[in-house]
């Protein structure tokens, strides 16, 4: 008997690359507020912030929840709408998993848990000490989740994703909005001096980290990213420029002239996978060059 998955925020940018990857090997049912673009696939329309969600997991054995309040626009603008939905949210998600008898939940969490870290790469032994309202949402679903396998006996799997990318993403999120003005030939902004250390991680290779915790990895916390090419922003924009071809510039905006601001920028995203590796057999395939081709013909 296959097992079922119930999947929050199943028809966002992780949540739709994680349903087409499971759907052939397990019965996945998507819990949203919108309609998901996959077609031959169980939905329940409804929020986590209500009640709708009490009854979206009856019968599944593994809940993957991917719903969240993401995106440095959304989060620093509405810190609100941001704790209710990462934190309210879980919780109303891990009632529905008491009271549903789901056996276990994996969280989608994130390295913003970690702040500014003390030494890189990161491992999931250092200290969480996160610096945005985002990353302070993350760390409390997390002690939420943890909260309920001490009490209630609900298993757990805490990813914290690093730097996810691919198509179907947001152009608010750094890769996609370069690509996108680079294939316009359009000015490329960087805030700040473009230093920034990141890991960026394909959404294929997100999506085999999910995959592989639904059988492995119970009560652990583990890094999923790509930690094989750590590049700054500027080298970033510089990759995009050649791989499309484009003639565009690289302007550099201060903090001030701009949304974000340098106390909440983290300077070093490094992943350790090495937990990952060896619980989950997980490892990443997508390079950062092939990546970003695939993206070229989507904007």
């Amino acid at each position: 008997m296959l097992l079922r998955i119930g999947i929050t925020g199943g028809s966002g940018f992780i949540g739709t690359n994680v349903a087409n990857a499971l759907k052939a090997k397990y019965e996945v049912v998507i819990f949203d507020r919108h309609k998901p673009k996959i077609e031959d696939i169980e939905f329940i329309k409804g929020d986590i912030i209500d009640d709708s969600i009490k009854k979206a997991f009856e019968d599944c054995d593994v809940v993957i929840h991917l719903a969240a309040a993401v995106g440095v626009k959304i989060t620093e603008e509405d810190p609100i709408l941001t704790l209710n939905t990462n934190i309210l949210g879980t919780k109303n998600v891990l009632e529905a998993c008491k009271s549903n008898n789901v056996k276990k939940i994996i969280l989608a969490s994130s390295s913003e848990v970690y702040g500014e870290p003390l030494k890189t790469p990161i491992e999931e032994s250092d200290p969480a000490i996160p610096i945005t309202g985002y990353g302070v949402s993350k760390i409390a679903a997390e002690e939420y989740v943890k909260a309920y396998a001490v009490n209630f006996g609900l298993k757990y799997t805490i990813l914290r994703f690093f730097n996810v990318y691919g198509p179907g993403q947001s152009k608010d999120f750094v890769i996609p909005e370069f690509v996108n003005n680079a294939s316009k030939n359009n000015p490329i902004l960087i805030h700040g001096s473009g230093s920034q250390i990141r890991s960026f991680c394909h959404i294929s290779d997100i999506s085999k980290g999910v995959s592989l915790s639904i059988e492995k990895g119970d009560n652990e916390i583990i890094n999923i990213g790509n930690a094989n090419e750590p590049i700054t922003i500027s080298e970033l924009a510089k990759k995009i420029i050649g791989i499309t071809n484009s003639k565009s510039s690289i302007q550099f905006v201060p903090f001030t002239d701009s949304n974000r601001r340098r106390q909440k920028e983290i300077i070093n995203r490094i992943p350790s996978i090495k937990k990952a590796e060896r619980i989950l057999s997980y490892k990443p395939e997508i390079s950062l060059n092939d990546g970003i081709s695939m993206l070229k013909g989507e904007i």
